[in-house]
């Protein structure tokens, strides 16, 4: 019985680790959207390095609805995007200044 038991309590053990990683690994990008993010759609954006967990250069979009999207950053068009973003704050600080 006591053999049992072990084996139990080694598979739990396995098992909860495998749910317990670094959160910051979850996170991470592990591959490019291959679809094209429309303006509208996008809040805002971050930069993923590729260092420590995550091993992929990239463009976080963060959408609507809370979605975050990779995207390749020597793609153009996410460059682009970028750009328009920069160009919302710049008219934003603008404003406030006048």
């Amino acid at each position: 019985m006591s053999r049992i038991s072990v084996t139990m309590i080694m598979l739990l053990v396995l098992a909860l680790s495998a749910f317990c990683t670094d959160a910051s690994t979850l996170s991470c990008c592990r591959k490019y959207t291959q679809t094209r993010i429309p303006m509208p759609l996008i809040r805002g954006f971050s930069i993923q390095s590729n260092k420590e967990n995550c091993h992929l250069d990239a463009v976080i979009f963060h959408a609507h609805g809370g979605r975050n999207i990779c995207t390749d950053p020597s793609k153009a068009w996410v460059m682009e995007n970028i750009r328009k973003l920069r160009d919302k704050v710049e008219a934003i600080k603008r404003k406030r200044r006048n």
